[in-house]
């Protein structure tokens, strides 16, 4: 079946990803869950968009990002194993508009790896946010002020806290945390 919003619509469920803490390798489950737990209990609220990632769907969001934005030709995508997709449409216009297609589906705003910290278990997609000034304890215990800008994907304080607990922020992608900051 050739890519596109049809091949997504029929296959992409056989690849899901998960959004759940428990899936995380145990080191970084744990670190994670003492992090939250203590942004909730500061008054934060966060939410969970990804944990795991389904290597295969990984591969499918790499390479249709990459055909789409004219990085790699669709004869050249190596094959998939276990998925039975065909990139080329035999005319590059309609190749890359089935790509974008995927793309736009996805929900990609910028380039996958096909070594994401989320295929092996050590990253977090999350949206955090909280109102007024909230006081959130680091790893040691010790309660330090946040406020503005009051968004986990721009405050340079809360990364530092997220740190202490082995939670660290991958600036370059807003929802984007992990073991190593990659």
């Amino acid at each position: 079946m050739l890519s596109g919003a049809a091949w997504w619509h029929a296959n992409q469920a056989r690849f899901p990803n998960s959004a759940a803490i428990g899936d995380l390798v145990p080191a970084f489950r744990d670190a994670v869950t003492d992090f939250i737990e203590a942004l909730r209990e500061a008054g934060a609220t966060v939410k969970v968009s990804a944990t795991r990632r389904n290597r295969t769907r990984a591969q499918l969001m790499h390479y249709s990002w990459r055909i789409a934005h004219g990085s790699i030709v669709p004869k050249d995508v190596p094959a998939i194993p276990g998925c039975a997709i065909k990139w080329d449409h035999k005319d590059l216009a309609r190749s890359k508009q089935g790509a974008q297609e995927m793309v736009d589906l996805f929900g990609i705003a910028f380039q996958p790896s096909l070594t994401s910290r989320h295929i092996e278990g050590r990253a977090i997609d999350m949206t955090i946010g909280w109102a007024g000034t909230i006081q959130l304890r680091d790893k040691a215990g010790k309660l330090r002020a946040l406020g503005a800008p009051r968004s986990g994907d721009t405050n340079k304080d809360l990364h530092a806290i997220g740190a202490t607990y082995g939670v660290r922020k991958l600036v370059s992608d807003p929802p984007h945390w992990s073991d190593d900051g990659r």
